[in-house]
């Protein structure tokens, strides 16, 4: 904004909305309503933007936010899926009634776990629009929660694989193919999430230094873990036909391995319970919540400022610990031998 006066009058003008215009644009367009204002002509208001539709803000959102382009993808899929009417409409289409309308069916009809991802995707982008375009817009699922008119929250899936049934699993495993089988291992041994897993490439995996590495994670920040006796043993032979770039489990699908497991005798389970497992079985150990966050890689809440800021773990750091949930979590296999 700029503030002068024209003929002895106050004048004020708002020149644009940050990151929109940068502070040297500004500077510039400012310079020139002072100049109008010395020549004692009233400055013309600048014409507003033109308003990006929501199919052309959602590229400008991902890139601010530095969304990952997995994550972009989906959220392209939401507003193709479930906003076809609106997406090559101005974003202020968000304030109309229709609009509104709209959510309140979506939010009655879909799952509680698709509710929560529309009206986050939908709330993050009116947020992103308000910020940007200088707009008061509010999200219609804000009003309709109010309201009572939405679904509870959707609670986490409950653990399918328990403890009791990994001698089964171990079992059925072990007749798989060397990638499938190797693949199942390595996400129960390290608890990564499974894209985690599948997206390992040979120059991820440093078995002279005993470190593993995952650059690209859900939190965006790199991971690393340490490589057992036990991991170093399921990695060299994947390992031995790669280089480079190489992922070392091409041609493994992740759904598909946990599914060729049950058709051969596995107890039903997902792959996130792969993951819990391994966290369920520290907890019951007795190790540290920090080193289960160092190995699970999650965020510290944000009132722990001690973990979130200060304390900084390293692979080797955990390396004990995790050595020891591997060795329990292999002793149900050592029971069917």
């Amino acid at each position: 904004m700029v503030a002068t006066s024209v003929a002895g009058k106050q004048f004020r003008m708002t020149l644009g909305h940050w990151p929109l215009i940068s502070v040297d644009e500004a500077r510039v367009a400012a310079m020139a309503v002072l100049r109008e204002g010395r020549a004692g002509r009233r400055p013309a208001p600048s014409r507003p933007r033109k308003l990006p539709t929501l199919r052309e803000l959602l590229p400008d959102y991902c890139v601010a936010k530095k969304i990952k382009a997995s994550s972009q993808g989906r959220y392209e899929s939401v507003l193709r899926v479930h906003f076809s009417d609106w997406q090559d409409q101005p974003v202020d289409c968000m304030s109309t009634p229709e609009f509104g309308e709209h959510c309140k069916v979506l939010g009655q009809t879909k799952g509680a776990a698709m509710v929560e991802l529309i009206r986050g995707l939908v709330g993050a982008l009116i947020r992103y629009i308000n910020a940007v375009y200088g707009l008061k817009l509010s999200s219609p699922f804000d009003r309709l929660a109010g309201a009572g008119l939405l679904p509870d929250r959707a609670q986490p899936r409950a653990r399918v694989l328990q403890v009791e049934s990994l001698a089964d699993w171990f079992a059925a495993v072990d007749r798989l193919d060397l990638g499938a089988r190797t693949y199942l291992y390595v996400t129960l041994l390290t608890g990564m999430r499974k894209n985690e897993v599948r997206g390992l490439r040979r120059c991820d995996i440093d078995l002279q230094e005993r470190v593993l590495r995952v650059p690209d994670t859900k939190n965006g920040r790199p991971h690393s873990l340490p490589i057992s006796d036990a991991l170093a043993g399921l990695l060299e032979p994947l390992c031995a036909s790669c280089e480079g770039d190489a992922q070392i489990f091409k041609g493994v699908s992740a759904d598909h391995a946990s599914e060729k497991a049950q058709r051969v005798g596995a107890p039903k389970f997902m792959l996130h319970d792969l993951r819990k497992l391994l966290a369920t079985t520290g907890k019951k150990m007795g190790i540290a919540d920090a080193v289960m966050r160092r190995i699970l890689n999650h965020t510290a809440p944000k009132t722990d400022v001690m973990h979130r800021h200060y304390v900084a773990l390293t692979a080797q750091d955990v390396a004990v610990d995790l050595e020891r949930i591997q060795v329990e979590l292999m002793s149900h296999r050592l029971k069917i031998d």
